[in-house]
């Protein structure tokens, strides 16, 4: 489900897949242009096909480099899980470094709905929590990380029903934003990214833009749950 929403709102990304006798999706490779120099790729992932996952692997990849030919200056950047060790051999294989590691952590609604009495008893003072507006750009460009998978043009570009930025404004300034998307066919939001500036930090800021992404989220019927992911060395 989540490969059939990235691949109807990625027009300009491609997919490719493999199909068994019946025409069951078993495998796919795809790759979304996150900004003009980076593609960041989902896969090869193969189900129940594990004999020829090598083969499948390799074909879907060389497909890749293929079309990157047709760039300059490309970067290709790929996540999974530790878990994952056919993945990890594989990109190893083809001369891949890591450059970060994160953990995923979930917040299921239930506990949420436990927890949301404490949180809501944070004041949020001056700071205000609104969507993006398009005069927002230059503070958000500013804070937004250089060198993320999404940059901060492709953010903007991309906003709709199921892709959200929301900004934190102290003092008439933006301090801070979260982005999150939502997958409403297999039920979760991706809080993708949320950043405060340093001059803003320690203010609970981050909190408030949380709270804001889940409660948001819950709203809409079809979402149980909430991801984020976090570099393993984060400790806040």
């Amino acid at each position: 489900n989540q490969l059939k929403e990235y691949m109807n709102k990625q027009p300009q990304s491609f997919f490719q897949i493999v199909l068994d006798d019946s025409g069951e999706i078993r495998g796919f490779f795809g790759v979304i242009f996150s900004d003009p120099n980076t593609l960041r790729m989902f896969g090869p992932f193969a189900t129940d096909m594990e004999n020829e996952w090598e083969e499948i692997a390799e074909t879907f990849f060389k497909n890749i480099l293929k079309k990157c030919q047709l760039w300059k200056d490309i970067k290709l950047r790929v996540a999974f899980t530790p878990k994952n060790k056919l993945l990890k051999r594989f990109y190893k294989a083809h001369g891949f470094v890591q450059y970060n590691a994160e953990r995923t952590m979930v917040l299921e609604e239930h506990e949420w709905q436990r927890k949301r009495s404490e949180i809501n008893a944070l004041k949020r003072g001056s700071v205000e929590i609104r969507p993006y507006r398009d005069t927002d750009f230059p503070d958000f460009l500013n804070i937004h990380p250089k060198g993320a998978y999404f940059n901060a043009p492709y953010i903007v570009q991309n906003l709709n029903d199921l892709h959200s930025l929301i900004m934190a404004v102290l003092d008439d300034r933006v301090v801070g934003y979260v982005y999150y998307e939502d997958f409403k066919a297999d039920g979760f939001t991706d809080i993708c990214f949320l950043n405060v500036s340093q001059s803003a930090q320690n203010k609970r800021i981050g909190t408030k833009l949380i709270e804001k992404a889940i409660e948001d989220s819950f709203k809409k019927s079809k979402i149980k749950k909430i991801e984020i992911s976090v570099r393993v060395d984060n400790t806040a």
